[in-house]
């Protein structure tokens, strides 16, 4: 596999993840085959995951939509006491504040990157967090076909020090949450994909900036 093939592979596993997490649409997520292709993806590069990926797609085909947004209303968007705030920011800062420091930050670091959010929502939304992953690795496959070492160097910083900062740091808080709140097999294992991932994804970073692996391991551990 190819250096830019690597980045397109990883680019799409966050923009198939992040459309989980919106408002479900079975029948679209049928005819994308939404889980097919993350299973696809999952056996690439982080096969770990794979069977949370089949399992997600056997509840979407199984499944009715009613049941599916009804737990993604009483995970994420209430109108009760959420069972999983899908924010950063509630999970990061001191006393577990929505629209802190933190969001700020993020918001910050969506403008520096050439983004802005056009939605009524908090930008550490898990959503728009996966879609920017999604974003940095487009834009590094980008710079590999043209040949732009310089500029695959930057965005891979700003791509490293985002995944440490604002993903590994309470991701996997945020997917046992979504696992105590539902029995529900998708959202579940959702989850569980999601926190394979990311451990993945924390590894590779240990291990290219030379740290210890088990300082992110622990964190991300199921």
């Amino acid at each position: 596999m190819t250096e830019k093939e690597l980045f397109f592979d990883y680019s799409n596993v966050y923009r198939l993840l992040s459309a989980c997490f919106y408002e479900p649409d079975r029948e679209l997520f049928l005819e994308e085959n939404l889980c097919g292709n993350l299973q696809v993806l999952l056996e690439k590069i982080c096969p770990e995951a794979v069977m949370s990926a089949e399992q997600m797609g056997k509840e979407i085909h199984d499944g009715v939509q009613i049941d599916l947004a009804l737990e993604h209303a009483a995970l994420f968007v209430g109108p009760f006491e959420l069972l999983a705030p899908p924010y950063g920011s509630v999970y990061l800062e001191e006393g577990n504040r929505l629209m802190g420091d933190t969001t700020i930050a993020v918001q910050k670091i969506y403008a520096e990157n050439g983004l802005e959010l056009d939605v009524q929502e908090p930008a550490d939304n898990i959503s728009f967090e996966l879609e920017f992953m999604h974003y940095l690795y487009c834009l590094e496959a980008d710079s590999v076909v043209n040949d732009n070492g310089e500029n695959v160097q930057d965005i891979s910083e700003v791509r490293k020090d985002f995944l440490e900062a604002y993903l590994i740091s309470w991701i996997p808080q945020f997917c046992e949450r979504i696992r105590q709140g539902t029995d529900n097999l998708f959202y579940h294992s959702l989850a569980d994909c999601l926190d394979l991932f990311i451990a993945r994804e924390a590894v590779s970073l240990s291990l290219a900036r030379g740290c210890n692996t088990k300082e992110y391991v622990c964190q991300t551990a199921v």
